[in-house]
Parts: structure tokens; C-alpha cells; sequence
């Protein structure tokens, strides 16, 4: 976790810096999004399954999301960072942790994503195609209200993945499209995270929307995910 936070700190600052000197060859763009994101999918405690949704009483709720990518003639480097916050009350008897959960009692589910990585940029005109790798941490907690009081379950995990985007600028038209994704999938576990998005230019200044999707199928020692967390997204973005 702290490698990977020093790397997207550093990955920041080089976004920062691009910006205020205004290089010539690096284009950059930095944004902040509002996502409307719906879960769906359960987690699982000490063997005991709930449903986010049907047990849990969870519904779309907002989730900041900032993004930085810093782009030279043949690398990108980009970083992101996703906050996911959930409250409910719980639907139906269940087990967490060996205790019975309290009908109507609290449940919680919280998850901090944050993501960096570097691409190959193949030139093409009107199409910009990159192929590259990084690092995603997932740090998650779930909470739930038992007779004895509330029960924790965590996990902590940073999955090297692959990564890939394909962005379109529009010629004579103030639109851009994109679509990216990293995702990895190895011994039962799988993570895949993709966003589809439009932007309309107005100078520097650009206003994105578009639909994303985070997907993972995890298994820690006792806290195990196998969740989807999708939905619309719309934020502005300053481009360099």
C-alpha cells in the first residue's frame, strides 16, 4: 500500500508540473467525476455469504472519483483514485462472523481504489491506442451490527494488472470519445475495471460523461468479494 501510494503521489506531481510549465510534447488531463454507482454481487465473512442488496439493504449511492494522466509522444502515465461508501440497514436473518446480525441493524461497506500505471502509445491519426501495466490496491472494509455488538471484516490487496485505452479525438468537432480498462485474472481471482466515456471541449476545460464498471472476484483469508459496482458517471476536466 504505501509503494503504491508514493507512486501515484509522484505520478501527481508529474501531472502538476506538466501543467504548470505547459511542455510542448506532453499533453495533460486531470478531472474529477461524480459516479452513480450501483452495487450488486455479495461478500463473504468467515464463510458466512450476504448479498449487498437483498441482506444488506445497499443502494447506488455517489462516489468521488479523481483521475491524472500525463501523456508524452510514446508513454502515458496515468493515476486514479475511486472512494465507494455504502449504508443500510439489514433485510433479512443472516451470520456474520459466527454471529447472528441484528434484523434492521446497521451495515456498512466501504472500499478505497487506487490505481496507477504506464502505457505504450501507438501514433496513429485521430486515434490514440495504448497497451501498458500497473498496480490497483483495494483496501475494503464491511460492518455489520450483531447481538454482541458490530463485526468487521477487511481486506487489504494491490493486484498488478494489465491496462489498455483506445481515445478518439473528433476532427473539426469539439468531441472527444474513450474507452479504458485494466483488469487481471489468475488462480480464481479476477478483477476488471472499465469506463466508457464522452467529452465536449470548450478550451481547456472539458465536461466528460460516459458509464463505468469495477468487477472483483476476491478471496483473503476470511473476507471475500465477489461484487459488481456500476453505473453513470459525469465531470469536468482540464486538458493541457
Amino acid at each position: 500500500m504505501p509503494k503504491l501510494q508514493l507512486a501515484a503521489l509522484a505520478t501527481a506531481g508529474l501531472l502538476y508540473a506538466g501543467s504548470a510549465s505547459a511542455l510542448p510534447l506532453v499533453d495533460v488531463d486531470v478531472g474529477a467525476r461524480y459516479w452513480r454507482a450501483n452495487p450488486t454481487g455479495d461478500a463473504s465473512y468467515k464463510g458466512d455469504k450476504w448479498d449487498m442488496q437483498d441482506d444488506l439493504g445497499f443502494d447506488k449511492e455517489g462516489a468521488p472519483n479523481l483521475y491524472g494522466r500525463l501523456a508524452f509522444p510514446l508513454i502515458t502515465v496515468d493515476a486514479e483514485y475511486t472512494k465507494l461508501a455504502y449504508d443500510g440497514k439489514v433485510k433479512r436473518s443472516l451470520t456474520w462472523g459466527g454471529q447472528t446480525a441484528s434484523l434492521n441493524g446497521d451495515s456498512s461497506f466501504d472500499a478505497t481504489l487506487l490505481h496507477a500505471g504506464a502505457m505504450f502509445n501507438v501514433p496513429l491519426p485521430v486515434v490514440d491506442l495504448g497497451l501498458g501495466l500497473g498496480a490497483t490496491n483495494i483496501d475494503a472494509e464491511g460492518e455489520v451490527d450483531t447481538a454482541t455488538g458490530k463485526k468487521k471484516g477487511s481486506v487489504n490487496a494491490t493486484l498488478p494488472v494489465a491496462q489498455a485505452e483506445l481515445r478518439v479525438d473528433f476532427p473539426a468537432l469539439p468531441l472527444n470519445a474513450g474507452i479504458r480498462g485494466q483488469a487481471i485474472s489468475y488462480d480464481g481471482d479476477s478483477y476488471r475495471d472499465i469506463t466508457a466515456e464522452v467529452g465536449v471541449e470548450l478550451g481547456m476545460l472539458q465536461i466528460r460523461a460516459g458509464y463505468r464498471q469495477i468487477a472483483v472476484d476476491y478471496k483473503g483469508n476470511d473476507f471475500k468479494m465477489d461484487s459488481k459496482f456500476s453505473g453513470p458517471f459525469a465531470g469536468a476536466h482540464l486538458a493541457f
